[in-house]
């Protein structure tokens, strides 16, 4: 299957029960979602695990998927789903760990982490709340929209704004103090 076939093409090919369809969905996407169940929660084992249960829902669901968003939103927001049911079942807090050990290049994270060790980027991030680390992972890293995150998380865009405004504000405030505490 080639890769010029649409993500929608290839969801609805296999609701039909295409298996190579579901394949080449699966190639597309397992690698970022399995990152992002990852830096969720922490456990790369449990990640793995999640990973084939977000695929075995989308191989399930395919039929469900109405078309009111991306493909790649709606299995993001099945991974979501899976990460917050799995750190309720076992109460686990989700460090932040690995935030900025990514593939991409030139982004933010790169400007912070090229000036700020990275034991103090994890320490910063994890006082943040999940909520908000998330939305600064689907951010910076998958480089979502507001839009695509507050479908994923199930909340309005105004919430999705609020909380990266007071996760950046709290970050900002950590690395001026820092700043002024070791200049």
């Amino acid at each position: 299957m080639t890769t010029s076939v649409s993500d929608t093409d290839l969801l609805h090919l296999t609701a039909s029960g295409d298996e190579s369809a579901f394949c080449e969905l699966y190639k597309r996407y397992s690698g970022p979602i399995f990152y992002y169940l990852l830096r969720l929660i922490h456990e790369k084992k449990d990640a793995e695990d999640l990973l084939q249960e977000v695929f075995l829902a989308v191989w399930k669901g395919a039929r469900n998927f109405r078309g009111q968003s991306q493909v790649k939103t709606w299995l993001y927001r099945i991974a979501h789903h899976q990460a917050i049911s799995w750190l309720r079942r076992y109460k686990k807090v989700a460090p932040f760990d690995d935030l900025f050990e990514t593939d991409r290049r030139d982004g933010p994270e790169e400007v912070v982490s090229g000036h700020w060790p990275s034991d103090q980027i994890q320490e910063a991030l994890d006082t943040l709340s999940l909520k908000q680390r998330e939305v600064v992972e689907l951010t910076f890293i998958h480089r979502m929209s507001y839009t695509e995150i507050a479908e994923i998380m199930g909340c309005p865009v105004g919430t999705i704004k609020s909380r990266m405004s007071y996760a950046l504000r709290m970050l900002n405030d950590m690395i001026k103090s820092d700043i002024k505490i070791n200049p």
